[in-house]
């Protein structure tokens, strides 16, 4: 059983109570609790839902080449989006100046090549085929299931870009965007795909239209 409390700054709380369900992960418990808690709270006690504190979902079919989606708002560095997703492979985001592949310019993979590492490109994968190396690149097998959705986050700061697991402070993952290209794109637009036979399902937690 899971309580929630939140309080606002005076000083009154609105709870749920959710019960979990046998084998239930703790992503899908986290997911259900929030939205119960926004359900129940919204508007009680002075407790107000902002555009940044909610969630929304999304779903992206298999792409050769990959086809994104830019699914947020237009976002304002510097930011932190921490999103899940539920993929068996090939999972990836796009920063682009425009809702336009050729105006990436980094392009987050996670769990390419069969699902044993993850980069980040300097455009869009098909005009930018090789990798960074160093620390833009990460081997880890298995990073991304199709049985359970995974945390994770992409910070955007001072033109660097970093990724990592939710629950982690530590990046696995960072590229200086800014010194690669001479330039720092303001709005930032977030896209979304999956490649070649991998479906995927997204849950962001910011910026939702």
């Amino acid at each position: 059983m899971i309580i929630l409390f939140l309080s606002s700054v005076e000083g009154a709380s609105c709870s749920v109570r959710v019960v979990a369900e046998a084998r239930e992960d703790f992503v899908a418990l986290r997911d259900k609790t929030f939205t119960a808690f926004r359900k129940e709270c919204r508007g009680k006690n002075g407790v107000e839902r902002t555009s940044d504190c909610s969630s929304c979902s999304f779903s992206t079919e298999p792409a050769s080449p990959p086809r994104f989606d830019f699914v947020l708002r237009p976002i304002i560095p510097p930011f932190r989006l921490e999103f899940t997703v539920k993929a068996n492979a090939d999972a990836l985001v796009a920063l682009a100046e425009s809702q336009t592949k050729g105006s990436i310019f980094a392009e987050i993979g996670i769990g390419g090549w069969s699902n044993s590492k993850s980069s980040i490109r300097a455009c869009y994968s098909q005009i930018c085929p090789a990798l960074l190396g160093d620390d833009a690149v990460h081997d880890e097998t298995g990073i991304i299931s199709d049985v359970e959705s995974r945390p994770f986050w992409v910070e955007y700061k001072g033109g660097v870009v970093t990724v990592g697991k939710g629950g982690q402070t530590e990046a696995f993952m960072e590229w200086d965007a800014k010194a690669y290209h001479m330039k720092s794109p303001v709005p930032v637009h977030v896209g979304i795909s999956t490649f070649r036979f991998c479906h995927g399902s997204w849950t962001f937690y910011q910026f939702c239209p």
